[in-house]
């Protein structure tokens, strides 16, 4: 790069740092003023408007302040997000440059882009584009050449004629080139190739064409995100959030998206990507919260994590018989049933009498019938039953008053009330009246509510009802296991999609319009019953799934053998975008990886690094063997290394034996969803390792015992597929054949602990 070209950008830098420190100064004296402003607000209420005496004029006075106080907290958190802006323009205020010339102008514009917006507050120039703005969209979409985009203008053309990128650091300008491709091969490379920390990053300056398609589709209404592991499935569903909230900015706040999150220890470790982009952090949510807030937290709801658990700890068998539970009961076949089950409690409950209150008739079983059929017809049957209800009580209500003027007239000559006051003779008359319509309350209250529950277990319990819906579709074994779990107050985690499912169709979604976009991360985990249930309290939401068929969990999704989402989710209206690359692993990780699963599942971008080593070791130099490839991995310098076992146990017996050991190992235990992702050395379950990813990874047993079945393929290929730039594989035993069968060229052996 000519010497006097990088003058002249170091010369632009300056100018940008200059307009930076001028408007910091500015705002921080702003922001400052503003809580100097509330401070002495607040020391107003409690030091001259001490409720003592409560005059009209004092309460005013202290509303007056409280409303003052309430509109200074709103415009500091504007000024003081503002600031925080202005901060992440000081730490680093672009990434990238484009010159545009566009078609029917003189000459060209050079367009510097990065995290945010800074304008010249002398000419409202912008210095750097925000990389969501329209114009930033060429950055990631166009080489040198011909290029457009759209703005609210229209369609604008015109050529790229300069394609720079940056690296900044302490206020310098480290290095600078110029290329012709989207993002160079070297920006990516350093990104890639660097340790990660405790939070997931962003990649703005990195964003690949098929990514930046998918962050900015406003097309479709419910968009999937279909990726391998290390494809940046995730970071793009974040940064489509930031992108939706900026482009949105006057109808759309962070209150108004939700993310369904697999578990809290991945919401943690997603947590700071949307600060770091400018803004407010989503609401997020588990299937389990969601689940356990549709029945009303009346019922606790088994985690995936926890299904997982169990199901991995079980032995062959018991294992494939709850698989088959679990694939039914997501199956459309299923659905089938509960459908038949819903149009037969229809039918049942629409059945009505006539209503009468003693001699008198307050409405016919045919006038329901037909409020039932025609006039409450666009409700879940519940709701039609409680409108009914509704109306009986409102024609009850005349005839319950002429009642009680009758007894209380019969009570005032009665001589057992006599020198009684009126109150006492009124209350005794309402009591009667109370005491004459319980029985008929008591029939109203049972014969018009439904529980979907009940009929969940009947049809487990009555083989007549299952034969009469189901005809001869099979029960498979262990499906009826249900109703143990349900008398316990516990919803197992293959019960809950159907239950949702029964439960919203009979009584009614709780529907959240307030909620205008939904993101859900490993949506491979969810069966389409389970994703039914989900999207049918999101009405008016569109959506973003992100996910990879062959992570999945689900028995259901990966049993169907399909090789794409969008082929097991066909019924629901999705729009594809398949992110068709793998960042996350070195290529030799990647080919071991992809050669577990039996196919490529993407490609992978070029960067090495040393094989894969599988260590074989007796059963007393395990630990040893686990504590040996910790030190080897900190001394290569990676900062964050996970040990992952396969079940919560395993983890628990390790991080027990790493912590007594005498090299000082202070790993940290995660096997609960609430624990918190941080950097250092993990012991974690497979289930829990899922969407995370680590600089180093050591599978703690990867013998024959512990992976062999058809099931732990997914599970293995989950668990390398964490690692960045290394993985060991520790074989208590003989290997598992998964490996076994693998080629000999793919990994290393290494078998100096084996007795």
């Amino acid at each position: 790069m000519d010497a006097k070209e990088f003058q002249r950008e170091q010369q632009w830098l300056d100018r940008v740092y200059h307009e930076i420190d001028k408007q910091l100064a500015y705002q921080q004296d702003k922001v400052e003023g503003f809580y100097q402003e509330m401070l002495d607000i607040r020391r107003t209420l409690s030091e001259d408007h001490a409720i003592s005496s409560a005059s009209s004029k004092r309460m005013m006075d202290v509303a007056q302040r409280i409303a003052e106080l309430r509109q200074g907290a709103t415009e500091f958190g504007v000024e003081h997000r503002r600031l925080g802006n202005l901060r992440a323009l000081e730490r680093n205020p672009y990434f990238g440059r484009i010159d545009f010339h566009e078609e029917g102008t003189p000459f060209g514009e050079p367009l510097y882009i990065g995290v945010r917006t800074l304008l010249d507050e002398e000419t409202g120039s912008p210095l750097v584009y925000d990389w969501r703005a329209p114009i930033s969209s060429m950055f990631y979409d166009y080489g040198l050449g011909e290029a457009q985009y759209e703005g609210p203008g229209g369609v604008f053309r015109g050529r790229i004629t300069l394609k720079r990128q940056y690296r900044i650091k302490n206020r310098r300008l480290v290095y600078m080139f110029d290329n012709d491709l989207t993002i160079d091969d070297e920006v990516l490379q350093e990104v890639l190739g660097q340790s990660t920390t405790d939070k997931m990053r962003t990649i703005v300056n990195t964003i690949q064409r098929e990514q930046n398609r998918a962050i900015r589709n406003d097309e479709d209404r419910r968009l999937l995100v279909e990726g391998a592991a290390g494809s940046g499935k995730t970071a793009v569903a974040l940064h489509r959030i930031a992108y939706l909230l900026y482009k949105y900015r006057d109808s759309m706040q962070a209150e108004n998206i939700l993310v369904f999150s697999p578990n809290r220890i991945f919401g943690d470790y997603i947590s700071q990507v949307l600060p770091d982009l400018g803004e407010e952090n989503v609401p997020q949510i588990t299937f389990q919260e969601f689940a356990e807030s549709f029945f009303n937290w009346e019922w606790e709801v088994e985690t995936q994590v926890s299904y997982l658990e169990q199901l991995v700890a079980k032995g062959e068998k018991e294992r494939e018989l709850r698989l088959q539970s679990c694939s039914f009961k997501s199956s459309a076949a299923f659905q089938m049933v509960l459908n038949q089950l819903i149009d037969l409690v229809s039918k049942e409950v629409s059945r009505f009498e006539d209503v009468y209150v003693g001699s008198t008739l307050l409405i016919s079983g045919q006038e329901q019938a037909s409020l039932f059929s025609e006039n409450y017809a666009y409700l879940p049957v519940q709701k039609r039953l409680f409108k009914i209800r509704q109306r009986i009580l409102h024609l009850l209500r005349p005839w319950k008053k002429r009642r009680i003027r009758a007894v209380f007239s019969r009570i005032q000559r009665a001589e057992a009330f006599e020198g009684e006051s009126w109150l006492s003779k009124a209350r005794e008359a309402v009591g009667r009246v109370r005491g004459e319509l319980r029985p008929l309350l008591t029939l109203l209250e049972s014969r018009y509510t439904l529980e979907s529950i009940v009929w969940y277990k009947r049809l487990w319990e009555d083989p007549r009802l299952w034969e009469c819906l189901a005809g001869d579709l099979r029960i498979p074994p262990g499906a009826k296991d249900s109703i143990q779990t349900l008398d316990r107050g516990v919803i197992s985690f293959e019960d809950a999609a159907p239950l949702l499912y029964l439960k919203g169709e009979l009584e009614g979604y709780p529907v959240r319009r307030s909620v205008r976009h939904v993101v859900i991360d490993e949506v491979q985990d969810y069966a389409p019953l389970q994703l039914q249930a989900v999207l049918n309290t999101f009405p008016t939401a569109r959506c973003t799934l992100v996910g990879d068929v062959f992570q999945s969990l689900n028995p259901y999704v990966w049993g169907s053998g399909g090789d794409r989402l969008e082929d097991v989710f066909s019924g629901l209206g999705l729009s594809t975008v398949r992110l068709n690359k793998s960042y996350r692993s070195t290529e030799e990780i990647f080919r071991f990886c992809s050669a577990i699963l039996g196919r490529s599942p993407a490609e992978t971008v070029l960067r090495t690094g040393r094989k894969p080593t599988v260590h074989w070791a007796a059963k007393d130099k395990q630990i040893q063997l686990i504590s040996q490839l910790i030190q080897a991995n900190r001394s290569s310098g990676y900062e964050t290394i996970a040990v992952i076992a396969k079940t919560a146990q395993e983890c628990r017996e390790i991080h027990q034996a790493l912590s007594r050991g005498e090299d000082g190992l202070r790993p940290t235990l995660l096997v609960k969803e609430s624990d918190e992702f941080q950097k250092g050395v993990l012991v974690l379950p497979v289930a829990l390792a899922k969407g995370l990813e680590f600089d180093a990874v050591v599978i703690a047993d990867a013998s024959v015992g512990a992976f062999s079945a058809a099931y732990d393929r997914r599970l293995l290929y989950v668990a390398c597929s964490r690692a960045m730039h290394n993985l060991d594989l520790v074989c208590v035993g003989d290997k598992a054949p998964l490996i076994e069968n693998l080629s000999a060229g793919l990994y290393h052996l290494d078998q100096t602990l084996l007795s």
